[in-house]
Parts: structure tokens; C-alpha cells; sequence
């Protein structure tokens, strides 16, 4: 469960960091939990779109996407 809380914690965090920060074509972050890489692109001129993968122990989870609103900076989207 802990390992679960620790990766949550680590996307939900680089998501936010992201959506401040305006979107980026990929990147790459290291948190004390694990990797998070980053890859987002433009829906339109509104939305982008923004998939995260977290990694730790030579192990690759299930990316994550979030689609937001660069205006608002407001998720429509989390999957």
C-alpha cells in the first residue's frame, strides 16, 4: 500500500509541476519515491495533453494521461 501512496505521490506531483510551469515535449524527473518521465503534446490551441510513467526498481508502471486546459490550468481529463 505504501508503495502505492509513493508512486501516486510522485505523479500527481510532477502533474502539477507541469501545469504550472506550462507544457514541455518530455522530461524526465527524479523523486525520492522513483523516475517520472513525461511526454505531452497540444490537443488545440486550449488543451494538451500530458502522459506520465513512473518507474522505480527497474520496474515500468502504467502510464497515467491528464488532459488540461492551459488557460484555466483546470484537469478535464484523468485516465
Amino acid at each position: 500500500m505504501k508503495s502505492i501512496q509513493e508512486r501516486n505521490v510522485s505523479v500527481s506531483h510532477v502533474i502539477l509541476r507541469e501545469i504550472e510551469n506550462g507544457p514541455h515535449p518530455s522530461g524526465h524527473v527524479k523523486t525520492k519515491f522513483g523516475d517520472v518521465m513525461t511526454t505531452s503534446q497540444m490537443l488545440n490551441p486550449e488543451e494538451v495533453q500530458l502522459e506520465v510513467t513512473f518507474s522505480r526498481d527497474k520496474k515500468v508502471f502504467l502510464p497515467a494521461t491528464v488532459v488540461y486546459n492551459r488557460e484555466t490550468k483546470q484537469i478535464i481529463r484523468w485516465e
